[in-house]
């Protein structure tokens, strides 16, 4: 059975820590467009990303950890 990583990539943390601290008038394009253009992710990175930063906006459980 695989092993699923349950922590966050680094890059994911920085790219939803930028999604998060910037404003959206700051962010012109869509979210995953944007975020693939200033780090280097894929597109499930991205959607990791938003997930992420939505968690954390949201004070979800774990989500800064």
């Amino acid at each position: 059975m695989e092993q699923v990583d349950l922590e966050p990539d680094f890059l994911v943390q920085q790219a939803a820590r930028w999604l998060i601290e910037t404003p959206k008038s700051q962010r012109p394009l869509p979210a995953v467009i944007e975020l693939r253009a200033r780090f280097p992710l894929d597109a499930q990175g991205a959607c990791q990303a938003i997930r992420l930063g939505n968690l954390i906006r949201s004070g979800g459980a774990d989500a800064a950890a």
